[in-house]
């Protein structure tokens, strides 16, 4: 008769584990306020784009809408995420796709 043991897996990353996306080495503002969008992440944008996340902010969360564009973009372009574009590229490429896709959904710029 065979004895099951259970499995214990060992996390790959320790926990707590912070991803740190702020490679020129800007750090977040320290806000409380969820709706912060992090400084480096709002230095990629155009300045339309940040436009156009502020008027959405009354709205809906600024950071888990970048976080909703980047998710798409990635689904939809993995062979450019997975070749290596560099995350300040795909946050505004995402960006831009996800406004143009979601137009009639959101406020739009005058």
């Amino acid at each position: 008769m065979v004895q099951e043991r259970e499995a214990t897996f060992v996390p790959a990353v320790p926990r707590p584990f912070q991803l740190n996306m702020n490679p020129d080495g800007l750090t977040s503002n320290g806000s409380d306020d969820p709706n912060q969008v992090d400084p480096w992440v709002q230095a990629q944008l155009s300045n339309d784009q940040v436009r156009w996340l502020k008027m959405q902010g009354g709205a809906v969360n600024q950071p888990e809408l970048l976080k909703n564009a980047l998710a798409e973009w990635v689904v939809r372009h993995p062979e450019d995420w997975f070749r290596g574009t560099r995350l300040s590229d795909a946050i505004r490429s995402s960006l831009t796709e996800f406004i143009d896709r979601h137009k009639d959904e959101f406020l739009a710029l005058d």
